[in-house]
């Protein structure tokens, strides 16, 4: 997706949102303070807000009413139709399509005949999320599309919004103050301040002291039990009884340790040697990449300094069992 986002908007309670954005990213994220003009942001995209020009991929959106500019806009608030059941939501749109198909990706096939007042909270979110989908949009706007769940829920729904966005390439734009939604979900990343760009860059890059908290989202496939082939290394992990194929695993980053050599006498069951392939540094801490493994470190500048991370080097990665969250089948 090739965006380019020139706002003026000026509030009478004295806020203002000037901003001019080009970039280039299958997904951008869109970080900062309360009130700093994410939303407005977004409202300006998909044309609710008058005073934007709005170019995606070559094609001028700004004159274009909102009905014609093909967006799919999931809040916070799911706004389910609640006289419609999950099935007729999903098809209210004339354009729906692959209703069935998206439904499975997102693990709602089984709601369909329910009504929005008997859903949870996490599954209302699938439903708007499968809603937004299946009218084909050309962009996906995500304004906190997990505020309020539980952290189990959240994370399930991370890992599945990022299988199902790579799976049917829709470009999107996430509005999220927390750094493992940000990170997990786009390649680029905005930061607003009082209605100005006050940075952009790679998502890691833009992380502050405060954004440690980083999830690792990924797959991998049962190869016995309670053990997953995940990219070139089998981890040890707590796969239910029964469960085979393509599964969604979890990690914190801070969960990772990484050592010079190998340690014995170790309690965590999950120790490889891995190649560092990149380093993403912010402030006083580092998200360390390797090439063989999914798997992301975050580890302090003195920790990197001491173990002579860099990339090319070689390090053994160690990550305890239980420190992996089994999220679904794939």
């Amino acid at each position: 997706m090739r965006l380019e986002v020139a706002a003026r908007i000026e509030r009478a309670t004295g806020f203002a949102l000037d901003v001019d954005i080009r970039c280039e990213a299958a997904a951008l994220g869109l970080v900062g303070a309360s009130g700093s003009g994410k939303t407005t942001l977004l409202d300006a995209i998909a044309g609710f807000e008058p005073g934007a020009r709005v170019v995606v991929d070559g094609d001028d959106w700004s004159a274009r009413a909102v009905e014609h500019r093909r967006v799919g806009y999931v809040t916070q608030d799911p706004l389910l139709f609640p006289h419609l059941d999950v099935r007729r939501n999903l098809t209210f749109s004339p354009r729906a399509l692959a209703v069935d198909e998206i439904a499975s990706a997102l693990g709602i096939a089984q709601l369909m005949g329910r009504m929005p007042r008997n859903l949870s909270g996490g599954e209302r979110r699938r439903v708007a999320l499968a809603r937004a989908l299946v009218s084909q949009p050309l962009l996906l706007l995500l304004d906190e599309p997990f505020g309020g769940l539980d952290e189990a829920s959240r994370r399930d729904a991370i890992s599945l919004l990022d299988t199902v966005r790579r799976r049917f390439q829709v470009p999107t734009i996430l509005v999220s103050h927390l750094a493992d939604e940000v990170i997990g979900l786009t390649d680029w990343v905005v930061r607003l301040d009082a209605g100005r760009v006050a940075a952009q860059g790679p998502g890691p890059t833009l992380l502050r002291a405060g954004e440690t908290h980083v999830d690792n989202y990924f797959t991998g496939v049962v190869s016995g039990p309670g053990r997953a082939r995940v990219g070139e290394v089998e981890l040890v992990v707590p796969i239910p009884a029964g469960v085979s194929g393509a599964v969604r695993l979890a990690c914190y980053a801070h969960d990772v340790l990484l050592a010079s050599d190998f340690v014995p006498g170790l309690s965590a069951r999950n120790a490889f040697r891995a190649r560092v392939e990149r380093l993403d540094a912010s402030g006083a801490v580092i998200l360390v990449s390797f090439a063989s493994t999914p798997l992301k470190a975050l580890i302090t500048e003195e920790a990197a300094f001491v173990l002579g991370v860099v990339p090319g080097a070689e390090l053994i990665v160690i990550v305890k069992a239980t420190s992996i969250a089994y999220l679904g089948p794939a």
